[in-house]
């Protein structure tokens, strides 16, 4: 009876092992689990931030192209800007003459102060004479 008690205990002692066995295969199991879990939350968290990234690049390239399409375009008004300046200085001896002529100056008065040449002074003077007959 004795070997046979000896084979129950080391039977029992056989399924004690294989319960801890099987007790941590399960732990591992789960914390496997847990693990791709985890891992499968983290690479969607970094997919939406890649695609977070991607839309603030993009973005941001198109705030940089308007950028420069409003910087070329504030060029060109500078550029107008600063002809306009030019055409109305080249213009305001002409103007000082007009209103002159209309207040009725002589051609040689419009000569010496606004220094226009006779034929110009005289131009204005016809145009002025236009201007008051209409």
């Amino acid at each position: 009876m004795n070997t046979l008690s000896a084979l129950f205990d080391n039977l029992h002692a056989s399924h004690a092992i294989l319960l801890a066995c099987a007790g941590v295969l399960l732990c591992v199991l789960v914390v496997i689990h847990r693990h791709l879990r985890q891992s499968r939350q983290t690479d969607e968290l970094l997919q939406r931030t890649r695609n977070d990234l991607r839309a603030l690049v993009n973005a941001s390239v198109g705030m940089g192209e308007r950028l420069q399409n409003m910087e070329r375009r504030q060029r060109r008004l500078a550029e107008r800007q600063e002809q306009l300046d030019l055409h109305d200085a080249a213009n305001q001896p002409y103007e000082q003459a007009i209103r002159m002529a209309q207040g009725g100056s002589k051609t040689e008065e419009l000569m010496h102060i606004c220094g226009l040449s006779k034929s110009e002074a005289e131009l204005i003077q016809i145009m002025h004479r236009y201007d008051k007959a209409s």
